[in-house]
């Protein structure tokens, strides 16, 4: 019932308002009308797949998609705010920006710390000896960064003794004990997922997922753009060759010698540096294993070898004779990743070339084409040494 009224004005004036209260308040059932300042404007990514960001108003939302569902499931949501509501949203893991200490449980994220000019955020590493960023090393010798151990079984006590904002911890198909464990003592986890992107600039531009926890997208926007940029420009330095050279990677392990995939990153790599892989139509995204007979088999005649794990072919002679039938060897085409290598095991090619892309394009064009690179110089990579083989 309408309240009574004597003039026929008032009464069309709440009937109208009426009209109006009940029409932003119903919908289907289940469906959730949400005010204007929860309203997002989706953030456009040029590659990677693994993450989303929303902007609101007053917060950012960053979600952290889930590579093993078959959808878009989240993994991880967290709402990022410059001053915390009131009034927390009821899903996912609210947090407070910028933030301003971490425990990084990751060598892929030094290097987009330090470019975001964050390294001094660091209060916490794991696997401390095989680090190679000098700059964090510097500073777990004046005590600024702590060693926490191992980065499966991390010393939670020491987590906590640097009291972090968050902890920056790698993600599984499952949830680890270790992540649990963290947010049972109330760390937020920010989980890095870039290493399942299958394509180099997509891994790279997950500096814009790391940078909304320090507000600074625009920054991370800007330097992402130049690794675009130079990503393409080098890529374009390839010069046309009626057939491309064919390429061995990866190195005997155990007795399995593992391979990209065809959907993985290195593949990628690969074809962007105007190379031959066999297995660039394989469906699978993670590693192929295969005996030394059957890369004999396959691989016999492959130009170049990349991601050999001997410093030398007398090395590689020592550990298994049969390397000795590669072409890539006879041809002394073989190349490892230890040209940033510490004396305890750091190795930079595990941590900064995830930022520099480009920079590992060049590394290959450089190998397979150096006409086209004439004035560049490894970063990550060498070719083995020549020394005579030992009789």
């Amino acid at each position: 019932m309408f309240p009574k009224v004597n003039n026929p004005g008032h009464l069309l004036l709440i009937i109208i308002l009426f009209l109006f209260l009940w029409g932003c308040h119903s919908g289907k059932k289940g469906e959730q009308h949400v005010a204007p300042n929860d309203h997002y404007i989706r953030v456009e990514l040029r590659h990677a797949k693994g993450f989303q960001i929303d902007r609101s108003n007053d917060h950012t939302r960053v979600t952290i998609l889930n590579p093993w569902s078959k959808g878009d499931e989240p993994y991880a949501v967290y709402y990022l705010y410059h001053t915390l509501p009131d009034k927390l949203p009821p899903d996912g893991i609210t947090m407070q920006i910028p933030v301003t200490s971490l425990v990084v449980n990751s060598f892929s994220y030094f290097e987009f710390l330090s470019l975001l000019g964050e390294t001094n955020a660091i209060k916490g590493v794991t696997d401390g000896y095989r680090i190679y960023n000098p700059q964090i090393l510097e500073k777990m010798k004046k005590g600024e960064i702590r060693d926490m151990g191992d980065p499966f079984q991390p010393n939670l006590e020491k987590v906590m003794s640097v009291n972090p904002g968050a902890v920056i911890n790698s993600a599984y198909a499952q949830i680890d004990s270790y992540s649990e464990r963290l947010t049972q003592a109330g760390i937020p986890v920010i989980y890095s997922l870039e290493w399942m992107e299958n394509e180099p600039l997509a891994r790279a531009e997950w500096i814009r997922m790391i940078a909304a926890f320090f507000n600074k997208e625009k920054l991370a926007d800007s330097l992402f753009s130049d690794i675009e940029q130079r990503y393409h420009f080098v890529r374009n330095k390839i010069p046309a060759h009626p057939q491309r050279p064919s390429v061995l990677s990866g190195d005997n392990f155990q007795g399995t010698w593992y391979l990209p995939g065809g959907k993985s990153f290195n593949a990628a790599l690969f074809r962007d540096a105007g190379l031959a892989y066999r297995y660039s139509d394989h469906r699978e995204s993670g590693s192929i294993g295969l005996d030394i007979e059957s890369i004999l088999t396959q691989f016999a005649g492959a130009d170049f070898w990349f991601g050999c794990e001997a410093d030398s072919y007398a090395e590689l002679a020592e550990k298994d004779a049969k390397y000795l039938l590669l072409n890539a060897v006879k041809r002394k085409k073989v190349f490892n990743n230890h040209n940033r290598t510490t004396p305890a095991g750091g190795n930079d090619y595990f941590e900064s070339a995830v930022a520099h892309p480009d920079l590992l394009l060049s590394d290959l064009i450089k190998a397979v084409y150096p006409e086209a690179l004439p004035d560049y110089s490894f970063t990550y990579i060498k070719p083995l040494e020549k020394e005579p083989f030992r009789e």
